[in-house]
């Protein structure tokens, strides 16, 4: 069944890669993602496999959700790097809206998903999670693979310096640490090699806001513990968000604070309207149809997904996934729980893949020479990203979450003669 999927693919992409494009045609995108899809499901990938796991469906689709945000990423910047290469502009492609909303759709339901996950957890544990397991687990999660991914810009910063010291040692040092700090702060150039962020396609400015919501959890959770308030709670800071983005058209920005904060807040109200409301009672045929239509409505009537209209739409559909909506089985197939598995390496790794497959000289000619041979190259780099991201998720994230639950477990069992004592005055 996988030959025959893979074969089928095959078939797809070369029908839709000789037909008459330009390089932001719509086209190449699905037949690349119904390859990649076809790639997932070899056994190639199994090593992406988690074990099983007694989630509900609801979670297994938000882990395909994932795998299919992340690859949409990589085609945003995929279509950002002709210009880039062009003429050396990174910038949002003016020329095609759908690859322009691509990304930002992509970040937007990113951070919903991270409002959803943790406000759930805070309100099923009444606003009392084990915060010191919590924010281990975090640091543990995001920073072996961050690091992994620095150290491959340093390499490529030490390669395009050619080794040459240009700036102070001292001043060396501290650029070197703002990159190591797991994404709270921003990069700057290091050793004056220029665009160094975009070495990693610029990816990192996302980890700076998770890492501001992970650290206002505590603050919220005294909301989270009673049922009455944690929904008007993030309602009136969604509805607060949403009206500031309407009064100040000119500001909504990728690094717009109220713009990611409305994101945030969107995921957590989807997680206490649940609690409210239950999941919505329609077949999943109904509430695929209504995803589908939502997302098709925001590619063609909006230009950017950072306005509150695009937000409240994206929400609608977030919300149905989060009730059990598969998209026709889509969310829950195997290959797309292997790339959500993967995701964080795929996001991650990303601009390492194009950096290594689009700026050597030969390979650069040969992506501006024409669409076709610009797309066939954005094919091998997803193909080599998967794969790359495969290897880190198994050689650096598990270990590295492994390596933290032994962390925390080691805390909290230091911290339990303290308690006793504590008890016993």
């Amino acid at each position: 069944m996988d030959g025959l999927f893979l074969a089928t693919a095959l078939l797809g992409t070369q029908i839709v890669l000789t037909k008459r494009m330009d390089y932001y045609s719509i086209w190449p995108f699905f037949a690349c993602m119904s390859l990649l899809l076809a790639f997932a499901a070899t056994p190639f990938l199994a090593a992406a496999d988690t074990p099983p796991s007694p989630r509900q469906n609801r979670l297994a689709a938000l882990d395909g959700l994932r795998g299919f945000l992340a690859l949409a990423v990589v085609f945003h910047h995929a279509s950002i790097y002709y210009r880039f290469l062009l003429d050396g502009r990174w910038e949002l492609p003016s020329a095609s809206p759908f690859y322009a909303l691509l990304g930002q759709a992509g970040v937007a339901m990113f951070f919903m998903v991270t409002g959803y996950l943790f406000w759930s957890r805070l309100i099923e544990e009444a606003g009392r999670p084990a915060w010191l397991r919590l924010y281990i687990g975090r640091l543990f999660r995001i920073g072996p693979l961050y690091l992994a991914a620095v150290a491959g810009l340093l390499v490529v910063v030490f390669v395009g310096t050619q080794g040459h010291l240009n700036v102070p040692l001292s001043s060396l040092a501290r650029q070197v640490s703002r990159w190591l700090a797991l994404g709270f702060l921003s990069g700057p150039n290091v050793n004056n090699y220029p665009g160094t962020n975009l070495v990693l396609a610029g990816v990192t400015w996302t980890l700076r806001y998770e890492w501001i919501f992970y650290l206002c959890l505590p603050a919220a959770a005294f909301v989270a513990r009673r049922r009455r308030t944690h929904l008007p709670f993030t309602l009136a800071g969604l509805t607060s968000c949403l009206l500031w983005v309407t009064t100040h058209p000119s500001s909504p920005e990728a690094a717009s604070d109220v713009v990611c904060a409305a994101m945030f807040l969107t995921g957590m109200t989807c997680a206490s309207l649940q609690r409210y409301v239950g999941n919505i009672p329609l077949p999943d045929k109904a509430t695929s149809a209504a995803v589908l239509a939502l997302l098709v409505s925001i590619f063609v009537v909006f230009s950017t997904a950072f306005a509150a209209a695009p937000i409240i739409l994206l929400g609608a559909a977030f919300y149905l996934i989060t009730s059990g909506c598969t998209v026709f089985g889509l969310l829950t197939c195997r290959p797309a729980r292997r790339l959500g598995d993967i995701s964080y390496g795929i996001y991650l790794l990303q601009g390492l893949a194009l950096a290594v497959v689009f700026r050597p000289g030969p390979l650069r000619a040969i992506a501006l020479a024409s669409p076709a041979y610009h797309w066939l190259l954005v094919l091998l780099c997803m193909l080599l990203l998967i794969v790359a991201a495969t290897a880190a998720h198994v050689l650096v994230e598990r270990p590295g979450i492994a390596l933290g639950r032994r962390v925390a477990a080691l805390f909290e069992r230091g911290e339990q003669p303290s308690a006793k004592l504590r008890q016993q005055a």
